[in-house]
């Protein structure tokens, strides 16, 4: 036999293979070893990408609920018709609209507490059902007490309303409301529309930034991490509104271009159109509203992890708006209020959702509770040193344990692999129920502190 026949070569990656570890923990079970618990699986409600998915659609649902308030689609105006004028001749004097344009075929022109309202020969009459009818002109009046759903409009000679939905006697409005002008309704829905993305990315960015240390008990992360979700979202948000203009501002001009049949109203080229320029903008605003745990965490992994979540979830989610308000309520109607509100929901949580994937699909290393008051939750190695202990301050926060230390033990990242070790000699680390100094953690090793255990795991490769 030969010198190269008797010499026998493991590499490093060889040695702290899984296979290896895999292999010494058969030995110890033939041993009679307790060695590892057994894998007891992730608990549902635990879950990274379920948990940040509620959350995201929450946080949007309540900026909805901020702004919808301020936001119109067509706006609103009610009150007696004090004048009433069943020609088009005005119309074609004070637009720059074509008047041959069948979209735009105008029966006449009414005024409303002061406001010129044209009138469209194709308008609808609203019931107190939801129910809808075309408008026959000359069932209006001089006196009638109506409200008018109209398109606000600029004029070469002044600023009109154009009637799409009609209300015949409605209710009576708050005193506050009745005195609002187009004029005033419209820099008021100007103003919403322009802090959207603002407010959206805010409050998902917010919740998503802080639900995490909700959940492990740890107030001051949860403030720190959700104040800066918000921030970085709202910031970014806005900064995103003002690039998804100057970006997709062609492709918007562009589909509202695309119109069949009535106002407003698109074509299946003009709706594509639309939703993509809608998915790349959400797309933006996406980036900035998982960045906040990342952010307050100074962590890289969770800054990527936030990152491309947002980007994936703002796309799928701004893809799906479009043809969600089409679905739910169809394109012939005054508001698309409901229709937004699951468009928001949707869009919140696909990006929590796809945070939460990223994060499992791209995470190298974690701890899962097998015994604990949080059993079933992984806890990810985010960091390249992360503590373990009773303090809030600590990374993994042990609560409610008299055998924990503040600092009780430390993981690092040394190279490719992981290191724990114990702080204090008077509290014990055990791995695989022995106790330790320092040792290398290999996948499936059982970790006890005070009262609770964990199994380490890393991703196979």
């Amino acid at each position: 036999m030969s010198d190269n026949d008797s010499l026998i070569r493991i590499t490093k990656e060889e040695a702290t293979s899984t296979h290896v570890d895999d292999l010494l923990r058969r030995q110890m079970s033939l041993r009679g070893e307790p060695g590892v618990v057994r894998d007891r699986g992730r608990r549902w409600y635990y879950q990274s990408w379920l948990i940040f998915g509620l959350v995201g659609a929450i946080g949007a649902i309540l900026a909805w609920a901020l702004l919808e308030p301020y936001f119109d689609d067509l706006l609103y105006i009610q009150g007696t018709i004090t004048s009433l004028d069943l020609s088009d001749e005005l119309f074609r004097r004070i637009t720059d609209a074509d008047p041959t344009d069948s979209s735009l075929s105008i029966a006449g022109t009414m005024k409303l507490k002061g406001e010129r309202i044209l009138i469209l020969r194709n308008a609808k009459i609203l019931s107190a059902d939801g129910n809808k009818k075309k408008l026959d002109v000359e069932n209006l009046h001089v006196g009638d007490n109506i409200g008018v759903y109209v398109e606000y409009v600029s004029g070469r000679e002044e600023n009109v309303g154009i009637g799409e939905f009609i209300v015949q006697n409605p209710p009576p409005q708050p005193q506050k409301r009745s005195r609002m002008s187009l004029e005033h309704l419209h820099a008021r829905s100007q103003a919403a529309g322009l802090l959207l993305f603002a407010v959206v990315a805010g409050a998902v960015g917010l919740l998503i930034g802080a639900v995490d240390g909700l959940i492990c008990r740890l107030p001051r992360r949860a403030l720190i991490c959700g104040v800066v979700g918000l921030l970085v979202g709202f910031i970014g948000g806005f900064m995103s509104h003002i690039a998804a203009n100057l970006a997709y501002g062609p492709l918007h001009a562009l589909a509202a271009k695309q119109t069949t049949g009535s106002l407003g109203s698109l074509s299946t080229f003009g709706f594509l159109i639309q939703m993509i320029g809608r998915s790349l903008a959400w797309c933006l605003a996406g980036m900035a509203m998982g960045l906040g745990q990342g952010i307050a965490l100074r962590s890289k992994r969770l800054l990527i992890y936030g990152l491309l979540g947002g980007v994936i979830g703002g796309l799928v989610g701004g893809l799906l708006f479009d043809p969600i308000d089409l679905l739910i309520l169809g394109p012939d109607k005054p508001s698309a209020h409901w229709s937004r509100l699951i468009g928001f929901a949707v869009i919140g949580l696909g990006v929590g959702a796809m945070i939460g994937v990223v994060e499992l699909l791209a995470r190298d290393a974690w701890l899962r509770m097998t015994q604990g008051p949080l059993t079933g939750k992984e806890f990810l190695l985010f960091k390249d040193v992360m503590s373990i202990g009773s303090s809030p301050k600590a990374d993994i926060y042990l609560f409610n344990d008299p055998q924990v230390g503040e600092q009780h033990a430390v993981i690092r990242a040394v190279g490719d692999e992981c290191e724990i070790e114990a702080r204090q000699k008077t509290l014990p680390v055990l791995l695989n129920n022995r106790p330790l100094e320092r040792a290398r953690l290999r996948h499936g090793d059982n970790v006890t502190i005070g009262r609770t255990s964990f199994v380490f795991q890393r991703r196979k490769g």
